[in-house]
């Protein structure tokens, strides 16, 4: 199936990439990007569906064989605030239900804040979608589960979709609930035994920087050892900003969908409520073509296309972003600024440091009171050397409560 870019209300404007010419009918994958409806959204299109947040979409992405959307947080109303770093998010009750009356059909739950409610957050997630009819990837009661792929069978093809997610409080273990961890040799490796088993395999990457408009090279380095390891495509969220892509060898890499309806009062970046909808078209040998639909959400309103004018000027924005990813010191050195801007807020979480240190630390003061300069080659080796870092995780897990 191909849907059409005209199908819904009007014609939507889009990016098209071919890769190559397409072999027989093959499938189509819609895959978008982090979605946390408020209740107002759930309560408004379970009353009337001409209040769906997404009703102007809904026909193009209904028009796939396969439609992915990122859960971004656990559908409870349960309240069990997970012990973590960052905030704790969930989901209203009926947040699957809207989903799949938007045309998906089946919820990522690979992300950094399924566990937000613990493992009673996540059995409420998985039977929520459940209910509505969604199937799932990416999450599960133990590690086993959560490395599930996600098989779909069409003739002539088998798809299967993996979704892992960069490691935080979020992932499973032996024994315990959680996402599927990005791990840079269990999932390579399960890219090719998927591949070598006649799947055509697309990866759900759940990464990235929060609002840095660009991938951090690790993690462009990922996405082309998944290609290389089989993957037709890797398509990463989280930064919650839109990222560009690429084509590489073959393979078609989307560095960040952003945000696809993620109402907030006071949005925390630019780019907030601006996304990408990503449209494959597969077969047996992997990503024939690519759309790429940009989208937005009104100030207080529902999210559609974003029109021609408003789509040519992020596109243009997207290929300045792409020549920068293609470029590897020109993103090393963008990647370098970021840093040195995430300086203060980073080291404060290093050292534990209290907001009158912050301030001196900002203004270029290092506080060696708490860390003399002469110990950070140390510190240095405990963070980049794999395995005295799993020393300091394993040490850090101990003390948590």
């Amino acid at each position: 199936m191909t849907p059409s870019a005209a199908e819904g209300e009007s014609a939507i404007v889009h990016r098209e990439v071919r890769l190559r010419e397409p072999r027989g009918d093959g499938l189509a994958l819609a895959v978008a990007g982090d979605l946390l409806p408020d209740a107002a959204a759930v309560a408004g299109a379970r009353a009337a569906p001409e209040r769906h947040p997404w009703r102007p979409l809904v026909p193009f992405i209904a028009g796939h064989d396969v439609a992915v959307v990122g859960l971004e947080a656990p559908v409870t109303a349960r309240r069990a605030p997970a012990v973590k770093a960052g905030p704790v998010l969930a989901a209203p009750p009926g947040s699957a239900a809207l989903a799949a009356q938007g045309g998906f059909t089946v919820a990522c739950l690979a992300s950094n804040h399924v566990m937000d409610h613990g493992p009673q957050g996540l059995a409420d997630t998985l039977a929520a979608c459940t209910a509505a009819g969604m199937a799932t990837v990416g999450a599960g009661p133990d590690l086993p589960a959560a490395t599930r792929p996600l098989v779909v069978e069409r003739p002539g093809l088998r798809l299967a979709l993996l979704a892992v997610a960069e490691r935080e409080f979020n992932v499973a273990g032996a024994g315990r609930p959680g996402a599927a961890p990005l791990d840079p040799w269990a999932t390579p490796a399960a890219v090719r035994r998927l591949r070598d088993e006649g799947h055509v395999v697309v990866v759900l990457v759940h990464g990235g920087n929060e609002h840095f408009g660009l991938p951090r090279p690790g993690l462009v380095a990922a996405c082309r050892a998944l290609a290389a390891a089989g993957a037709a495509a890797v398509v990463c969220s989280h930064a919650h900003v839109a990222l560009p892509w690429e084509a590489h060898e073959g393979a078609l890499l989307a560095y960040g969908l952003g945000n696809f309806f993620f109402p907030v009062a006071d949005p925390p970046a630019p780019g907030w409520d601006e996304g990408l909808l990503l449209s494959l078209t597969l077969d047996d040998g992997g990503v024939s073509a690519a759309r790429l639909v940009l989208t937005r959400r009104e100030a207080g309103g529902g999210v559609g296309a974003a029109t021609a004018a408003a789509a040519a000027a992020r596109l243009a924005d997207l290929d300045a972003r792409a020549a920068v990813v293609a470029d590897p010191p020109a993103l090393a050195a963008a990647w370098r600024e970021h840093c040195r801007r995430r300086r203060p807020y980073v080291l404060a979480d290093v050292l534990g440091l209290t907001r009158v240190e912050r301030r001196l630390l900002r203004a270029g003061v290092w506080p060696w009171w708490r860390l003399p300069r002469r110990r950070l080659p140390g510190l240095y080796d405990t963070v980049v050397c794999d395995s005295l870092r799993e020393v300091l995780e394993t040490l850090l897990e101990e003390e948590l409560p």
